[in-house]
């Protein structure tokens, strides 16, 4: 299914929340495109993160910037990371 024609509906990586592009998106094992994860998360069937901390560490680091503090990256990442499918399971 091809969801870029589904504009309504922004498609995110379902382990970091990262916006996703075909671009980034992470490969099975047979080398298909995973709609639900980034490249960063899982490649060639493998899942990369099992700790929520170690993956807010990771993106904490991508996240700061002038207008976006560490700590309000790592609030908006223990926010936002139990809410992806990921991590409910």
């Amino acid at each position: 299914m091809n969801t870029k024609s589904d504009s309504s509906r922004e498609r995110r990586c379902q382990c970091c929340g990262m916006p996703l592009e075909d671009a980034i998106t992470g490969k099975n094992k047979d080398g298909t495109l995973n709609e639900d994860y980034c490249r960063w998360c899982y490649a060639d069937g493998t899942y990369t993160y099992n700790d929520m901390d170690e993956l807010i560490d990771v993106c904490v680091k991508h996240m700061v910037n002038e207008s976006f503090t560490e700590q309000q990256a790592r609030a908006y990442m223990k926010q936002l990371l139990p809410t992806l499918d990921y991590w409910k399971r």
